[in-house]
């Protein structure tokens, strides 16, 4: 029998999961785990993420950020994370890259969509791969998460 696949639209507006953990991010380097985004009562299956950078420059035409989603399966405990200097074993979180174009002391955006989530508490994780140390203050990574219901 055949059926329908049909989005249900976001159950969230853009919400936060990394602010200060971004500032001044060194080129080549991870955030520490944002705090707990609880997926357990939603239960959305995809994410979209919106990373917005204050004023930099990016003269690197392979300038990009990395995603990471860290999941609870127990609901408690989380892996363990290597921030800072990039740890080999964090790969396996890897969600997606965010590509960035060329910019001079302006600010930057970039897109990640259609990423899967399962049905725990998850936190996320930013790695800079702009070429350039990511400014101060003012830039965030946000996420907005929706789901499919089956007809």
């Amino acid at each position: 029998m055949a059926g329908n696949i049909l989005l249900k639209g976001y159950t969230q507006s853009l919400t936060s999961v990394l602010t200060t953990e971004i500032n001044s991010l060194a080129d080549g380097n991870t955030t520490a785990l944002g705090t707990a985004q609880d997926n357990t009562s939603n239960l959305d299956d995809t994410a979209d993420f919106q990373l917005d950078l204050a004023s930099l420059t990016i003269s690197s035409t392979t300038a990009y950020c990395t995603v990471f989603i860290v999941p609870s399966v127990d609901g408690t405990n989380y892996p363990d994370w290597g921030s800072s200097a990039f740890a080999n074993y964090d790969n396996q979180y890897v969600v997606g890259i965010i590509l960035l174009k060329n910019v001079s002391a302006a600010t930057a955006r970039g897109m990640l969509t259609g990423i899967p989530i399962g049905p725990y508490k998850y936190k996320v994780a930013l790695r800079n791969d702009t070429g350039a140390t990511l400014a101060s203050s003012g830039s965030t990574l946000g996420i907005r998460t929706y789901a499919r219901s089956y007809t």
